[in-house]
């Protein structure tokens, strides 16, 4: 008996030690992030930073500074003090500080404060002219100075240093004979007796004046339908680039280089939400000097309607095979094709396409798509030919040298990184027996669309890869002019093939399609080229898109490759 007892008593010691460990790896593959606080934001000698009390587990910290609820700073750190080096913000601000704490699993957990400060350092006060008159000396004037401190301000050019101050006051005085020689951006930086950098100041010299602009439509406060938006306006001379700014609930969310023609541009439905108000801006800017450019707005609320996409073909019609088989498609889901072979113009009596067509004469197709809770497709039209010819790409790949990719992603430019790409579509192209023209990098748009007639090229391809105002947008998308574009079956069928071997397909936030540029873009426009599409890859400013780009060059290039050399056999 007791003998039993004994055998009992060490089962159950062996099961408790095994339950105990077992709890003690389950903790160890499951590590739960500790409740932590912020604690204080403290001056050190050549930066802010921010104390924090530890979280257990945590093996990294992120902060956000966020300013009137926009995120002007953030920063990842593994150490409890975040340095907020090369933080700038204006004296008085008040500031809204928070910090998420993460595991090795990437668990968050944020931080039981958010803390709020009020930025009490000096800086240049930023509503003083940034437009520097001819032989007069520049005058800044200071918000928030102390007495109690010594501050000096530093001049330069590019990374060019010009010239330093003695001790200033709340006004500082920069010679013009120090400036004179130099045209374009210059900077002051204001710094502490600690050498602390405080607050920057941009001015311009010897820089093109852009033209006052006026609206003269829409309507300062405009409602519409989920619908293509017409911008009218007067002024802008002088300006190289413009942009539109889409806010909303005071948060900028898109910002999008335009390129007006007779000083009338179109914001694409595609850009839009439904239910959504906005508040737009127009820039006009020459070279990247926004702090004088010229700035129109409008208030614009966008209610609920869209439009079937509308229907593309899987082979070009200009010149086909004898007994090809043609599939019919629209990328909006749960849609009904109809068609017609005579030439008349399809209906709801029409024929449903149901499989694909066989093309054995020159026939003239026509096409809508209907789906639930949409407006119709428009109406594309497809006069098959039956002929041989040798298909001529012309291919455009980027030339925008300044366009770096994501930190650490191994992606240079996109000047460089697209035409590598395009090296790789010209191989396959002309392994196929396709005749192959490029670009030349140093010229412009309109050269490169000159020529590209000049060829007769039946594909104007141009190459591109993307970048977003938060660094943070991803996917792959495609431009032709408008719905009814001759382009538009080429491109869909391109992003299709290309999205299909994206990594991150199944989110659908990703899946961006066809984009309509409505005149907006020279090497798509129906009046210009032929054929014209422009692929936007991928987000070279976003780490995961960059790195896909860069490993997959030769992969990414064989499927647009395949899809061209598909759609042309």
């Amino acid at each position: 008996m007791k003998k039993r007892i004994k055998i009992g008593i060490v089962l159950f010691l062996i099961v408790l030690n095994l339950s105990f460990f077992g709890i003690g790896y389950y903790v160890y593959l499951n590590p739960k992030l500790g409740d932590f606080s912020i604690e204080t934001v403290v001056e050190t000698e050549k930066f802010l930073a921010i104390n924090i009390t530890p979280s257990v587990n945590a093996t990294k910290y992120e902060v956000e500074v966020v300013k009137n609820n926009e995120i002007i700073f953030e920063k990842v750190e593994e150490n409890t003090q975040i340095s907020l080096e090369d933080f700038e913000a204006n004296y008085n601000d008040e500031l809204e500080i928070t910090v998420k704490a993460y595991n090795k699993k990437n668990e968050e957990k944020e931080s039981l404060n958010t803390y709020n400060y009020v930025y009490k350092d000096a800086s240049f006060k930023k509503d003083q002219n940034h437009l520097l008159a001819k032989s007069t000396d520049l005058v800044l004037k200071l918000d928030g100075y102390n007495n109690q401190e010594k501050y000096y301000v530093q001049v330069f050019y590019g990374k060019k240093f010009l010239y330093e101050t003695s001790l200033v006051q709340e006004e500082v005085i920069i010679p013009y004979d120090v400036v004179k020689d130099y045209s374009g951006r210059l900077t002051a930086v204001l710094y502490n007796e600690s050498n602390r950098k405080l607050s920057t100041f941009t001015f311009y010299l010897n820089t093109p004046v852009v033209g006052k602009l006026t609206l003269l439509s829409p309507k300062e406060e405009f409602n519409t339908r989920w619908n293509d938006i017409i911008v009218k306006y007067l002024g802008g001379e002088n300006a190289n680039h413009f942009y539109i700014n889409l806010y909303s609930d005071g948060n900028l969310i898109s910002q999008t280089e335009v390129f007006p023609e007779k000083s009338e541009i179109t914001i694409p439905a595609s850009m839009l939400s439904e239910n959504t108000n906005y508040f737009v801006t127009l820039e006009a800017v020459y070279e990247d000097y926004f702090e004088i450019a010229e700035t129109l707005s409008f208030n614009l609320n966008v209610s609920k309607k869209e439009t079937t996409e509308p229907v593309y073909v899987s082979h070009n019609p200009s010149f086909i095979k004898k007994g090809t088989t043609v599939d019919l498609k629209s990328r909006t889901s749960g849609t009904t094709i109809y068609y017609t072979l005579d030439g008349s113009d399809p209906n709801t009596s029409s024929l449903v396409y149901e499989k694909p067509l066989v093309i054995d004469d020159n026939v003239t197709l026509k096409t809508y798509a209907v789906s639930p809770n949409r407006f119709d497709s428009p109406i594309n039209t497809y006069d098959f030919q039956i002929k041989e010819k040798t298909p001529v790409i012309y291919l455009s790949p980027s030339n925008q040298y300044d366009n770096y990719g994501a930190k650490d992603s191994s992606f240079t430019t996109e000047k460089e990184m697209m035409n590598k790409l395009a090296d790789v579509i010209e191989v396959h192209l002309k392994n196929a027996g396709f005749v192959v023209y490029r670009n030349n990098p140093y010229g412009d748009i309109n050269a490169w669309n000159s020529f590209s007639n000049a060829v007769g090229a039946d594909l104007h391809f141009a190459i591109h890869s993307n970048g977003s105002a938060s660094h943070t947008a991803r996917g792959v998308e495609i431009h032709v002019d408008d719905e009814v574009s001759p382009s538009l079956s080429i491109a869909a069928n391109i992003y299709e093939n290309l999205f299909d071997i994206y990594p991150a397909k199944e989110t659908p936030l990703y899946n961006r399609g066809i984009k309509y540029a409505r005149g907006s873009l020279g090497e798509v426009n129906d009046n210009y080229v032929n054929n014209g599409a422009l692929i936007e890859v991928a987000f070279h400013d976003n780490y995961e898109d960059a790195t896909w780009i860069v490993q997959n060059l030769e992969q990414i290039g064989q499927n647009i490759a395949s899809s061209i050399i598909s759609y042309y056999n």
